[in-house]
């Protein structure tokens, strides 16, 4: 077996380092190249029967109705001939084939769904919860799995007209637009895809100096970084970020020797900066902050695909094995594949750990008018929708939390699975049974490293790394362990150089005026009367105390109130009325200020406008200046050239 050396508290090949020193930067996917570039495409034409919206019993009719006219053509047919189909008692047919009951399938439990590692279905269509990934409710169905395309594609349905996603069977490479392709090599290079670092010539030309590093030092590295030599229309040679997907390979070896110091702080950063310019009204300012931002996420995204789809195969085999105590089965495998099959395990666990505590409060709290918003903002408001698409009462969430927390045991206490895993990962699972931070930083330096053979400062950028990795995944159910990684970073800094933050007087300061570094003043906007935000600043009656579970809830905020909260929610149908025609009581008037109350307002301005100081751009993607009519069609990509990196 190669050996592996560790860098940076990560464990890469060595084989897979020789690689990274010889060439350029191991995720530069074409090396002679000075970045790489694809076409931006449109939204894909629907080729595939789209279910939104529809519910459980319908989509099996249709099924079963293949190349036959559907019932609810039909019934518009009728409609349009002048008759109407009825249903049983007269009552309007709501566009379902009645079927015999001896032929209707009885709707599986959710708790028995997500027992079985499937997702809960939902009559408000899209994509329930499972037990190891998130309900996606405004995402597009295909009619069958096999149709499902290779990456995640736009496509409008054909009936709305609405743009819906549809998930692919692989994760998509922002950069060349096609599934992430891991090493052919071995799972050594597949590790090192997994747990990226950079090698020693490149840590030694890009890595900061933590000890004197600050913001506007990182900021200017991070875009000296990024930039590339291009020629301009006139043909003149010009340094310049390159425009979306592109990214330089010298960007990329800068991100990988600094991602630890980088990660979701520099984002964060980065969006801080571009709202202040705006804020400021200094356009160019912003323009520059936003490419630069929008570039770095671009390498981010890129460097993170592989790490997104060992995670996503992994999910693959979990997923439909929830249960099964005979982890060897179906979680054995190579390093890197052990090593995602261990952090969906531990990311379930701390997922429904916290569904469980979420559920405990709302169950225990009785409601009054002085909690409402609390026990409102407490979990997954998906529970509020009809026939919700999730799981949260309490005995549900104890079981499944229980089921992963017994399955996470087993993986750790099979020496097969777990003994040879990357040593961050190691550390987090040891290092989440100590109470208390003093005794884990004196278990680093006194127990694991020594047994382990890293030092405290590798292993510390090896869970900071680990942490990044983490949050390149969706929130759920990622968010948590992510959340728990970030505080155990935090925890085994203190009394260590790595212990300075230079982000925080920019990310971490609440003084309210332009003498703080990451300040950006806010506004208050207009809202239209009939929107959720009037309804909650000027609600037409209090709402009853012991009435905040589900449908009540939803009858309680009224109808207008009721379309603004399933759209936002990403529900498809109505609540079970059709909608008022109030085109009636539309009246025109001269325009009068929103009157924002003094509770929420602060003291802030009003309607300052600096938030569209961007709109042209962030629409059609150029870089300033009025848009004509004819060049409302335009895009960036229009305009791409070919460029070569400086020298």
């Amino acid at each position: 077996m190669m050996g592996r050396s560790a860098v940076g508290g990560l464990m890469i090949s060595a084989a897979a380092l020789v690689a990274l020193t010889n060439g350029a930067s191991a995720f530069a996917p074409v090396p002679s190249a000075p970045f790489t570039r694809r076409c931006a495409a449109g939204p894909a034409p629907s080729s595939t029967g789209l279910y939104m919206g529809m519910n459980r019993k319908a989509r099996r009719q249709q099924q079963k109705e293949q190349g036959k006219i559907s019932s609810k053509k039909l019934l518009n047919a009728l409609d349009d001939a002048g008759g109407k189909k009825k249903g049983k008692k007269g009552k309007k047919s709501s566009g379902e084939i009645a079927l015999p009951e001896d032929e209707m399938e009885e709707k599986r439990s959710a708790i028995d769904a997500e027992m079985a590692g499937e997702r809960v279905e939902s009559e408000l269509g899209g994509e329930g919860e499972s037990v190891v990934s998130g309900a996606a409710m405004v995402d597009a169905l295909p009619e069958d799995e096999d149709m499902r395309p290779e990456v995640s594609a736009v496509v409008m349905d054909e009936d709305t007209g609405i743009l819906r996603v549809v998930q692919g069977k692989n994760v998509r490479d922002i950069v060349t637009g096609k599934a992430v392709k891991l090493s052919d090599k071995g799972p050594e290079y597949r590790l090192a895809q997994m747990f990226p670092g950079a090698p020693p010539d490149v840590r030694e030309k890009y890595r900061f100096d933590w000890k004197s590093a600050n913001v506007a030092q990182m900021v200017e590295s991070l875009q000296e970084a990024s930039m590339v030599t291009a020629k301009n229309e006139a043909g003149n040679e010009v340094v310049r970020i390159p425009p979306h997907p592109q990214i330089a390979n010298s960007g990329i070896d800068f991100v990988l020797a600094n991602r630890d110091y980088l990660g979701f702080k520099m984002n964060k950063l980065l969006g801080r900066l571009k709202l202040r310019a705006q804020s400021e009204f200094k356009k160019d300012d912003a323009l520059t902050y936003r490419k630069l931002w929008k570039n770095y996420l671009t390498v981010e995204r890129h460097i993170s695909a592989p790490f997104r789809q060992i995670m996503l195969d992994a999910e693959k085999k979990v997923g439909p094995n929830f249960g099964n105590n005979d982890l060897m089965s179906y979680c054995n495998g190579e390093v890197y594949e052990r090593a995602g099959s261990y952090l969906v395990l531990k990311s379930m666990v701390a997922h429904w750990q916290q569904k469980v505590q979420d559920a405990e409060y709302v169950e225990s709290t009785p409601e009054t008018s002085d909690n409402t918003l609390e026990v409102l903002m407490v979990g997954d408001p998906k529970r509020y929708l009809p026939d919700p698409p999730i799981i949260f009462r309490l005995d549900e969430c104890q079981r499944i939390a229980q089921a992963a927390a017994n399955m996470t045991a087993i993986f750790v206490l099979t020496p097969e699975l777990y003994d040879d895993l990357p040593l961050e990962i190691k550390f987090v699972e040891e290092a989440l049974r100590i109470q208390t931070g003093t005794e884990m930083r004196k278990f680093v330096v006194e127990d694991f490293c020594p047994r382990e053979g890293c030092t405290p400062e590798s292993l510390r950028e090896g869970v900071r790394r680990l942490a990044v990795q983490l949050d390149s995944m969706q929130i759920d159910p990622y968010g948590d362990l992510r959340n728990t990684v970030v505080r155990l970073c935090d925890a085994m800094a203190v009394g260590t150089d790595d212990e300075k933050d230079p982000y925080q007087p920019f990310l971490v300061n609440f003084k309210n005026g332009y003498d703080n570094p990451g300040f950006f003043q806010t506004y208050t906007f207009d809202h239209d009367k009939l929107s959720l935000v009037a309804f909650l600043d000027n609600p037409t009656e209090e709402l009853e105390e012991g009435k905040i579970q589900g449908d009540d809830l939803i009858e309680q905020l009224g109808k207008d109130a009721q379309r603004n909260l399933m759209g936002f929610m990403g529900a498809v149908q109505t609540v079970g009325k059709e909608d008022d025609d109030l085109s009636a009581q539309v009246k025109k008037k001269e325009y009068e200020p929103y009157q924002v109350p003094e509770t929420r307002a602060l003291g802030r301005p009003h309607m300052m406008g600096w938030l569209e100081l961007l709109e042209d751009e962030e629409r059609f993607g150029g870089e300033g200046g009025d848009k004509s009519k004819d060049d409302e069609q335009s895009f960036e990509s229009d305009n791409w050239r070919e460029v070569s990196k400086s020298t």
